[in-house]
């Protein structure tokens, strides 16, 4: 978040302007390690680049952390003791 902050600091661009680079950036890298895992002589690792579903599982990572988390409510959660 610091980063975050020091580039908008620094750029002047909109949060969101910022977000869609971090997201291009991203983008970038998991295309070259996807060119690295091809080929004739990919990476020994044995990982298979599958761009939708690597896309699918990118995009549920991101809609998971940008859903804001819930408020616990004292009214439905359950007695686990007494005092």
């Amino acid at each position: 978040m610091t980063a975050f902050c020091a580039a908008l600091h620094d750029t002047r661009l909109p949060p969101l302007a910022l977000i869609e680079l971090a997201a291009a950036a991203v983008g970038s890298v998991y295309r070259e390690v996807a060119d690295a895992h091809c080929g004739d002589q990919p990476c020994p690792c044995g990982w298979h680049p599958r761009l939708q579903a690597d896309l699918e599982a990118l995009q549920a990572a991101l809609a998971l952390n940008a859903t804001p988390a819930t408020q616990p409510d004292l009214a439905r959660m359950a007695v686990l003791g007494r005092a």
